[in-house]
């Protein structure tokens, strides 16, 4: 993402990417996604709308892509212009959805941390060492980054 360009400065170009090629089922679903929106009258809020479904479908930008968009009237490069301005003052997205198997498995290891640690400090309170040394713990172990949240609480 690229915020603002010097004029004196010029980019690298983006690295390569392998191609994909789409599947007939991403093909109709890329598609059907098209056929929601006008593409003469395209807003921030649907080039973004459009990368995301895109992205969930998981299809990669890409020569095949911008073929199958090119048929049903979209440009694609035009909507990743659109979606690059929009988001550069917007947060990272939301990370992917949890399973209700990953949540029980941290709660359980959560569990398991916290008598652990009261069973060891022969305390009924834990002090902001130990919850913070829980918390680590948590993160190393789902492999989470410090600044995400541990359980993605959007619907």
């Amino acid at each position: 993402m690229i915020n603002n360009v010097n004029a004196g400065i010029s980019m690298p170009p983006p690295p390569s990417r392998t191609q994909q090629n789409l599947t007939e089922e991403q093909q109709t679903f890329v598609t059907d996604t098209l056929a929601e929106f006008d593409a003469d009258e395209l807003s921030e809020e649907d080039a973004l709308s459009i990368i995301d479904m895109f992205s969930q479908a998981d299809i990669q930008p890409g020569a095949a892509l911008e073929k199958v968009m090119s048929s049903a009237g979209f440009d694609a490069k035009s909507i990743g212009d659109i979606a690059a301005a929009a988001d550069s003052g917007r947060p990272p997205p939301p990370p992917p959805k949890q399973s209700s198997d990953e949540i029980s498995s941290m709660a359980d290891y959560l569990a398991e941390l916290l008598e652990e640690t009261l069973a060891a400090s022969q305390s009924e309170s834990l002090s902001d060492e130990d919850k913070q040394a829980i918390l680590a713990q948590v993160f190393d172990k789902f492999n989470i980054e410090p600044s995400e949240s541990i359980i993605n609480t959007t619907a």
